[in-house]
């Protein structure tokens, strides 16, 4: 029996609400916590920091209703600044969730009438 390993994003909540997701977006998504930088040290050893890193997605499309003010709704949250809670949903039934905050510009598309959220915050977890 196959497993699911991909696919489309079933459900995006963002502080609760739902939005539709572009069918077969392939959205990059990862988790919070370290992220380490190595490098050789002068007698052959190894240097390695380590710093910590945001968890959140980029780029994931999004169709917008405009008669239901998504953009306007996004918007706000980008303009109070301050992080909530997004959730989402992959083909697989597995959900990922986390604090998060809107980052970058919010630019739609009248061609595709989709628009682009990428959200970023301390963790981001599969629950």
């Amino acid at each position: 029996m196959a497993t699911i390993r991909g696919g489309d994003i079933e459900q995006l909540l963002i502080n609760g609400r739902e939005f539709d997701s572009v069918a077969e977006a392939n959205v990059t998504y990862r988790l919070g916590g370290w992220k380490n930088e190595s490098s050789p040290t002068g007698n052959g050893g190894m240097h390695t920091k380590r710093t910590r890193k945001l968890g959140g997605f980029d780029s994931l499309p999004l169709s917008v209703d405009s008669e239901n003010k998504d953009l306007e709704y996004i918007q706000d949250l980008i303009d109070d600044g301050e992080p909530v809670t997004i959730s989402m949903t992959k083909a697989d039934g597995i959900t990922y969730s986390g604090d998060l905050t809107i980052e970058g510009d919010l630019d739609a598309n009248t061609g595709d009438g989709q628009v682009e959220v990428s959200a970023l915050g301390p963790t981001f977890e599969q629950i």
